[in-house]
């Protein structure tokens, strides 16, 4: 707050969210079920001699020398999204659970500044009430500046996924997205067959239908295709069951069984042109999938500095109200009466709302058995900073 600002206790810019026809908090469900699919696929890439040879298939050679820069950039994915699940994506979730747990502080300590500033108004001298309206203050303020820090931390760590999964795309695609390992081993094993070419091109194709199936749909349907990245973890090559959040269009469904029929033909093969097709296919997924999370990434990162500014703004201004009271309650007085406090509760309880649904479906696990996403998340415990 300064002398030519009023100060603001609401949640400012992030109460956009929370109103009808805002947009979603940080991101849309559909954009992390996007990130999360591709971390899912990354995670499941061979990372080890004997898993890069199952992966092939019965066509695997038996030296891996000239796979050694793939396996190397499976591993540095690996690495990346290993943080990313078990870290950095816990911590976005934070995010959210810090807007709900001071929603939940809200209706109560702001109604409490309202009381204590009425009181001060019929009697400015009245220390028990400075004393309390101090207290409250200072405790929103603390509980602003630890979710500022948190924030801040967060946007750190996004940032640095988005850097390494930017990394990780110039060493498949290359600086200019057009060379690199997909080039090279597009080059070498990619031409071996018309059949290979015609399959692996067929899969590519229908890839991006259901990609484009999930703008389409408003991002109301999420489809990670079925794909060989699977195809070790059961038996006889098989190909584990599609990961979905949400519900299938036509012509996503429609693509996932090309992609099956065409993976059905590869399995057909000889032994050597099924390990051609299978590594290529687990390839062009891979950029698939890193070629639309960097873009989500980058939408997400300035809506986290939001976050971060917002906290750290209620914490100066509570904190500076604070100050005011020590130099002259009377002055503070018209400020406080001006905050804006119910409209500021009802902005909380808005954007909370849409920060509990965020939470309530952040994450999705893969039932063996089922498409279905699962979502569980617990509800925070009212936080005291």
């Amino acid at each position: 707050m300064t002398t030519t600002s009023s100060p603001n206790i609401s949640p400012a810019g992030l109460a956009t969210p929370g109103t009808t026809g805002g947009r979603p908090f940080l991101l849309s469900k559909a954009e992390w079920y996007a990130i999360q699919v591709y971390v899912t696929d990354a995670l499941a890439l061979p990372i080890t001699d004997e898993a890069f040879k199952k992966s092939l298939g019965a066509g695997a050679p038996a030296d891996l020398k000239d796979f050694v820069e793939l396996i190397d950039c499976y591993k540095a994915i690996n690495t990346h999204c290993n943080t990313w699940k078990k870290t950095t994506y816990p911590a976005s979730v934070d995010l959210a659970s810090d807007i709900v747990s001071y929603n939940l502080k809200v209706p109560t300590y702001y109604g409490a500044i309202q009381k204590e500033a009425d009181i001060l108004t019929e009697d400015p001298d009245n220390a028990q009430a400075q004393k309390a309206l101090k207290a409250i203050l200072d405790n929103l303020s603390k509980s602003a500046q630890d979710k500022a820090d948190r924030a801040g931390a967060v946007y750190k760590q996004v940032a640095e996924f988005a850097t390494q999964t930017e990394a990780d795309k110039a060493t498949l695609l290359g600086p200019d997205g057009k060379s690199g390992l997909v080039k090279k081993y597009n080059e070498k094993y990619g031409t071996t067959s018309k059949e290979v070419q015609d399959l692996t091109k067929q899969i590519a194709d229908e890839q991006a239908i259901v990609k484009k199936a999930t703008d389409e749909y408003n991002y109301d349907v999420t489809v990670a295709a079925t794909t060989p990245t699977y195809a070790w973890l059961i038996p006889e090559g098989l190909i584990a069951a599609a990961v979905v959040a949400g519900v299938y269009g036509h012509r996503a469904t429609a693509a996932l069984d090309t992609i099956h029929a065409a993976q059905a033909k590869i399995d057909k093969m000889n032994a050597q042109l099924a390990a051609d097709a299978n590594l290529l296919i687990a390839i062009h997924n891979a950029e698939i999938g890193m070629t639309r999370i960097t873009q989500d990434l980058a939408q997400a990162l300035p809506v986290i500095q939001k976050i971060q500014g917002i906290w750290g703004a209620l914490h100066a201004d509570l904190q500076n109200i604070v100050s005011l009271i020590d130099q002259d309650i009377r002055q503070a007085l018209p400020i406080i009466m001006n905050l804006g406090i119910e409209e500021a509760i009802v902005a909380w309880k808005n954007v909370a709302t849409e920060a509990n649904d965020y939470r309530t479906n952040a994450y999705i696990s893969i039932d063996g058995n089922s498409t279905a996403p699962v979502q569980a998340v617990a509800e925070p415990a009212e936080a005291t900073a």
